[in-house]
């Protein structure tokens, strides 16, 4: 909820853009704010505007939603995709549950992506978009909490990677192959193809960047 309000009653239904600051060192910052505020703040000569943002703001809340939702929706085409992509599928996955299979390949494109979170966004505020993404995904019936560090896990195997200047996608989907207790049947070619699979659920965060300013 923004901060930059006039009242109560303004923070919570005003309406709301956001600005391009001055932060009085040649440096710009954004802003969320309500127009009630701006009015009040120019009237009274206190800020300097540089311009106001074309970007919709949404919050983090809604963000998180919108990745969740890109790497479900239409899951079942995009099943059969990964599928193709991976030579021996029926093979390699025969002991696997296919439910389970996609539902592990959604948790580390999530988890995956956490690391463009913290390349897109300043430390502060992609903390918090992290703790968002493990939030909802720890609400999930039964399995939310295992399902959370789940996703943890994999952002932290993708920063390894990133860490021993290795693949981090690579990375992640071996991880996938050892939750579900494939690592012995996997050789390069299948894996390549588990990767291909991954990144056809990832890769949201860089459209939500270019197209919204997330706010708190």
């Amino acid at each position: 909820m923004t901060q930059f309000s006039v009242g109560l009653f303004d923070r919570l239904f005003g309406k709301k853009t956001t600005l391009e600051l001055s932060d009085g060192s040649g440096g710009i910052v954004k802003r969320t704010v309500t127009e009630k505020w701006l009015e009040t703040m120019q009237e009274q000569g206190k800020i300097s505007v540089v311009r106001e943002s074309a970007l919709d703001s949404i919050s983090t809340e809604m963000a998180v939603g919108f990745v969740f939702k890109a790497a479900m929706d239409d899951l079942s085409l995009k099943w059969e995709n990964i599928k193709s992509e991976i030579i021996g599928y029926d093979v390699i996955f025969n002991d696997v549950p296919e439910e389970w299979a996609q539902f592990e390949f959604i948790l580390a494109s999530i988890g995956l992506d956490l690391l463009a979170v913290y390349n897109l966004y300043s430390k502060e505020q992609a903390i918090e978009i992290h703790e968002q993404v493990l939030t909802l995904v720890g609400q999930m019936d039964e399995i939310g909490e295992n399902s959370s560090t789940a996703v943890h896990d994999y952002y932290l195997v993708a920063s390894d990677a990133v860490s021993n200047a290795e693949s981090p996608l690579e990375y992640v989907a071996s991880f996938l192959c050892h939750r579900l207790d494939l690592a012995e049947d996997i050789g390069p070619i299948a894996l390549t193809g588990i990767m291909a699979g991954i990144t056809q659920l990832a890769g949201k965060w860089r459209w939500i960047e270019q197209n919204f300013t997330v706010s708190a």
